[in-house]
């Protein structure tokens, strides 16, 4: 029973693209996504015609989705309608799940258990947090991978950023596998330079988006 593992998707079509071309391969079951589908980069509603088609489709808010809500609310602009199509997906989505997949009880979240939406948890984090009742936390909104044991019985998992990865680690997604309770990291691969060109069309003046991209070596 193998369900794909990913966050922080950020608009970025490419590499979701690239993720689901990998998983065509794969006997994947679910899907599970902590948060941030919107974001620094432009094609969040093609990303989410495709999961709104997606089998055993789960998915929180992050701290990105929650500001396109919150703006747009007090926006006086005109919306589009695949403007309106994000934000009625995204007001949909929970800031917390939990689930039973398999015999694993889990928990999903973006930030951390204290703070759903904000919260980071690198791996270095001290946690000062109650003991945990899962098997597995699913975060993400560092940008980081991350896999730690927190008081002998939850692993914490941060599949890192399929859409801006920030750990030079490359844009990242897991696969979970329920029956063995294994998390496997991989790494998509796409043409950078679709990326490059729609930030210099849309936001030439912002150097960090081109700057993170560059993170772990990456060229284009």
């Amino acid at each position: 029973m193998k369900y794909a593992l990913f966050s922080d998707i950020h608009g970025n079509f490419y590499a979701f693209e690239a993720m689901m071309n990998e998983l065509a391969s794969e006997n994947i079951e679910g899907y599970l996504f902590c948060g941030d589908l919107t974001g620094y980069y432009y094609q969040a509603a093609k990303i989410v015609k495709i999961i709104k088609q997606l089998p055993n489709f789960y998915a929180v808010r992050g701290n990105h989705d929650q500001f396109l809500l919150d703006t747009s609310v007090n926006s006086t602009k005109q919306h589009t309608a695949e403007d309106i199509e994000i934000v009625e997906y995204i007001k949909s989505l929970p800031e917390v799940i939990t689930m039973k997949i398999g015999n694993f009880n889990i928990s999903m979240l973006h930030g951390s258990p204290k703070s759903p939406l904000s919260g980071r948890i690198y791996p270095d984090t001290v946690l000062n947090i109650e003991p945990l009742p899962y098997d597995f936390l699913f975060i993400g909104h560092t940008h980081y991978q991350m896999i730690r044991l927190y008081a002998e019985n939850c692993r914490i998992v941060n599949p890192g950023s399929l859409g801006q990865p920030r750990d030079g680690k490359g844009f990242s997604y897991c696969i979970v596998d329920f029956i063995a309770g294994e998390v496997e990291y991989n790494c998509v691969n796409f043409d950078l330079s679709l990326l490059v060109t729609e930030i210099t069309e849309k936001n030439p003046e912002n150097l960090y988006l081109f700057n993170v991209l560059k993170r772990g070596g990456n060229k284009f």
